[in-house]
């Protein structure tokens, strides 16, 4: 434990001074996230405490230069406010529900800090509930936060696939193209055809054609831009295509563009997500395999 820090000196007129912020970075060092306190106390075990600080730490995503998009865990410590937060969870759960009242499909959920005393001790209150399970009054009043730290936990995407401006995994949906709603041959793949496409490149696992990774990503200039998607205009493919690893969506997005296998019988899903075929010399000149 910490040694003991005063909670707030008092002034000659008598007004009261807060702890600083100092002093609650050193009462909440070794304070865990919430996530990490075990057993949560009820409001009788809270209103015998008294709170000078509270910690919080929530999921976020943040950019990085050269490294990429990640999940992060933001520490925080309140700045002020403690005894409101303190207030809010010192309020019992009702367990009925008032007749005539609906409750809502969706449950909602809250941040619960872990609240800390003067002399570093602390405890992670409950969620005072109505008969709905909703937190009361809306959940617990507004805290400003100090950010303490900011720790890497999950890359999401890979500052290869950001600055290519492409998902990090993709849906294999070309593996499954095919009769009975074939493109005919020659119509235009866009309705307004692009000047210039973004293609990004994925490729599944050995075992599971389902969802593609990302390999590369680039946009293409004016001209192959329109030698590409001049070649994948080809009709419906035949049945019985074997399912590729290797394919590349072309366009604005998997959503807003077409996607071309990069192998096998080289299918195409057409952006009105009718099914053809591509030229596999074009193909592989542009977009390799």
């Amino acid at each position: 434990m910490l040694a003991a820090v005063a909670l707030g000196s008092a002034t000659a007129a008598g007004a009261f001074t807060p702890p600083s912020l100092h002093a609650d970075l050193r009462l909440t060092k070794n304070v865990p996230c919430p996530g990490n306190s075990p057993h949560p106390v009820g409001p009788r075990v809270v209103r015998r405490f008294h709170a000078v600080a509270a910690v919080s730490c929530v999921d976020a995503f943040r950019t990085y230069p050269h490294s990429g998009q990640w999940e992060v865990l933001v520490r925080r410590v309140a700045v002020g406010s403690v005894s409101g937060l303190q207030s809010y969870f010192e309020r019992s759960s009702k367990h009925h529900v008032p007749n005539g009242v609906m409750c809502p499909d969706v449950l909602i959920s809250t941040i619960v800090p872990v609240l800390v005393d003067a002399r570093s001790r602390w405890l992670l209150p409950t969620t005072p509930r109505n008969g709905c399970g909703q937190p009361l009054a809306g959940g617990p009043p507004n805290v400003r936060w100090h950010v303490v730290s900011i720790r890497k936990v999950k890359l999401i995407v890979s500052a290869q696939a950001l600055a290519a401006d492409c998902p990090m995994r993709v849906g294999n949906t070309v593996a499954w193209a095919g009769p009975p709603h074939d493109a005919r041959a020659g119509a235009p793949l866009f309705d307004r055809a692009p000047r210039r496409v973004r293609v990004c490149i994925f490729r599944t696992p050995p075992n599971n054609f389902a969802t593609g990774n990302f390999v590369r990503g680039f946009r293409l200039d004016a001209a192959r831009t329109r030698r590409l998607l001049g070649a994948l205009g080809g009709p419906g493919p035949r049945r019985g295509c074997p399912k590729q690893r290797n394919f590349a969506t072309v366009g604005g997005g998997p959503r807003l563009g077409a996607t071309v296998e990069l192998g096998g019988c080289y299918r195409v899903e057409r952006p009105d997500r009718t099914a053809g075929t591509a030229k596999p010399a074009v193909v592989r000149a542009i977009l390799g395999r």
